[in-house]
């Protein structure tokens, strides 16, 4: 295997979240679901995100860790909601679902019980806060507050900071049918767009203000990645078919064809030449791949920050900074030996 293609398998070992970080993440999601469900408001619920397509990125800092969700109202018992009602958002409804949910995580004949936590409410739903935190980082829950569209497919989402009876504080979305196309696809297919995507993902977080939406970044992992690629070329696909599609000025329509045209988080042109300046970057590792020091040289410009970490790490201990067996990766794991330095071990298996 070619050096280049090694270190990317080592990049997604870098960012891939804690295995105890990841299991906390899923298991407080059910929990959120589950205590919706019960409500009487509550119909049924969903997963969606990174969680369910397998997509989560260690975040940056060990800061936050979400895990994101929906619980899906009974329009019967409300028909006022909605567009396809009086347009009035679900504020009484989602104060209900706060004060249900607060006291039940809380419970001390509950297991587990989280006496620490709270629920809030957010723009489109529910914040929930556990108040205990998973190694160093607090992993919350966000659970949306929607309603099924009633001649169309997908849900509407409220946005519970506008004026509560207008028809723009609704947008269409649909968050289960994009976890259906991120997941469709033969399992050689569907490993490399996932591996892709977190490393798409890591890159975007190096930026002081990141360009793109991770679900932006996921639509083109989803258009672009071509069975039979391998890592690096998805990766590099993706940059430069994006690239040549912002220069087009050509929209990125939703995949499911319910939202409107995803859009970078910043100005057009600067995108473009962000992902153009990246694929550019990598063209130079995939045309020399073997090349330690070329392949160095392109790591620390496209990912400064999970290098700079890394680098703090290899000069902080020879312990391993994962085992591959713990993440459930096959090869080498992350060993540091003392005798290296870091721009040699640089190039150390997975």
């Amino acid at each position: 295997m070619a050096h280049l293609h090694k270190q990317f398998d080592d990049l997604l070992t870098l960012v891939n979240v804690e295995p105890d970080i990841l299991a906390a993440t899923r298991e407080r999601l059910v929990l959120a679901r589950t205590l919706a469900e019960k409500h009487p408001e509550g119909r049924t619920s969903y997963s969606s995100g990174s969680i369910p397509v397998g997509t989560h990125v260690q975040p940056h800092g060990g800061a936050v860790s979400d895990g994101d969700g929906g619980i899906i109202l009974d329009r019967v018992r409300h028909p006022e909601l909605g567009p396809d009602g009086e347009g009035e958002a679900p504020h009484a409804v989602t104060d209900a679902l706060v004060a249900f949910i607060g006291p039940k995580l809380r419970d001390p004949e509950r297991t587990p019980s989280y006496p620490k936590a709270r629920v809030c409410k957010s723009r489109r739903g529910l914040k929930i806060h556990f108040g205990a935190p998973v190694n160093g980082t607090d992993v919350t829950v966000d659970l949306i507050v929607a309603l099924r569209r009633r001649d169309a497919r997908g849900l509407w989402i409220p946005d519970l900071e506008q004026v509560q009876s207008s028809k723009k504080a609704w947008s269409a979305s649909d968050p289960q049918g994009h976890v259906e196309l991120l997941t469709s696809g033969a399992d050689a297919l569907r490993r490399t767009r996932r591996r892709a995507i977190r490393i798409l993902k890591a890159w975007n977080a190096q930026a002081t203000k990141p360009g793109f939406s991770s679900h932006q970044l996921s639509v083109w992992a989803y258009e672009f990645v071509e069975p039979r690629m391998g890592l690096v070329g998805a990766v590099y696909a993706v940059l430069r078919e994006a690239a040549l599609r912002l220069q087009r000025g050509e929209p990125t329509e939703d995949p499911r064809s319910v939202s409107p045209d995803l859009k970078p988080l910043i100005p057009d042109v600067d995108a473009e030449r962000r992902l153009r300046v990246a694929a550019d970057k990598l063209a130079k590792a995939i045309a020399d791949p073997d090349d330690i020091d070329t392949v160095t040289e392109v790591l620390e410009q496209l990912f400064p920050k999970t290098m700079r970490e890394r680098e703090r790490a290899f000069s902080a201990a020879s312990a391993p900074l994962s085992t591959t067996a713990s993440l459930g990766l096959a090869g080498a794991s992350l060993l540091l030996p003392k005798t290296r330095s870091w721009r040699e071990d640089v190039s150390v298996g997975r």
